[in-house]
């Protein structure tokens, strides 16, 4: 019998959550393999945040184990055993390091929000191998840290 669960993915940071598919240009979906989302400052607002907010604090989307820390990214294998990974649109400051297990919400890394303002994808959050994802539901909109963002089902026998 197949049981359908559905799973929250949070926002990393405070900004406008969009579908990947939405992007245009080289931060595009058909640039990024997989399903997710992307989190970019809201247009009226970017000048101000960057006078205003020096830099912008990544949490964690999910509980995970990090499988990958990198300079510009961080990838976490979920509890259901799928890969979930973190891009920056730069380099920025990694907190974890692979090996580790982090809660939905821990603070993962930093990003000028210079950087963050300036992009058109300031963060993505995506499934790099979405085969075990049988919906991916973004909720898009201003988001604040934590708050909801996507929500995915998961196909698994029991």
């Amino acid at each position: 019998m197949e049981i359908y669960e559905l799973r929250v993915l949070l926002s990393p940071a405070a900004g406008v959550v969009v579908p990947l598919q939405e992007l245009s240009g080289e931060d595009g979906a058909a640039h990024f393999r997989g399903e997710g989302f992307a989190l970019t400052a809201p247009e009226g607002l970017r000048g101000f945040l960057q006078r205003a907010v020096p830099a912008v604090e990544v949490r964690a989307p999910a509980d995970g184990a990090v499988t990958y820390a990198g300079e510009n990214s961080f990838r976490l294998r979920t509890g259901d055993g799928l890969e979930l990974e973190v891009l920056l649109c730069a380099p920025g400051e990694i907190f974890v390091r692979s090996g580790e297990v982090i809660m939905a919400g821990e603070c993962c890394a930093r990003l000028s929000r210079e950087d963050f303002c300036a992009s058109p994808a300031g963060i993505i959050v995506r499934f790099p191998e979405s085969s075990g994802v049988s919906e991916l539901h973004v909720l898009g909109g201003a988001k604040k840290p934590g708050r909801p963002a996507a929500e995915y089902r998961l196909r698994s026998e029991k």
